[in-house]
């Protein structure tokens, strides 16, 4: 059994799950506020909040996405372990992206970069593929 992968793999489940509270419930009125100071212009406006509610909304489902795959890793499921690997590789390019555009390494999204490792590790020396007997 793969009871490390599991244990990564719903530890970066329930903080992605987390995370999704700051971000939706403290974000969306930042960004709000942004707007109503004319930080955030007119024809960006809307769209800025659609898209910070949409990365919300994601950040939860994919938080409860892992937290469905965990078990099946830990059993060893090829087909669980390639969606976890995909959620993997998806949380390092977004946290090293946001590294790059922001000039610094160490920003306050570089926790994803960390999580998308953990996921990575999780994924592939943690994992053992399942047997049949």
């Amino acid at each position: 059994m793969n009871t490390i992968a599991y244990y990564l793999t719903v530890f970066v489940g329930v903080l992605t799950c987390l995370q999704f509270i700051p971000h939706a419930f403290l974000g969306m009125p930042a960004v709000i506020e942004h707007i109503a100071k004319g930080e955030i212009q007119a024809p960006a406006a809307e769209g800025m909040q659609i898209i910070w509610m949409y990365s919300s909304i994601m950040m939860l489902l994919s938080g409860i996405w892992m937290l469905f795959l965990a078990k099946p890793i830990k059993n060893g499921s090829h087909l669980a372990r390639t969606q976890g690997l995909l959620l993997a590789l998806g949380l390092v390019a977004f946290g090293m992206g946001s590294s790059y555009i922001a000039k610094e390494v160490f920003n306050h999204l570089f926790f994803f970069t960390v999580e998308g490792i953990l996921l990575l590790l999780a994924t592939t020396i943690f994992f053992k593929k399942q047997t049949h007997e």
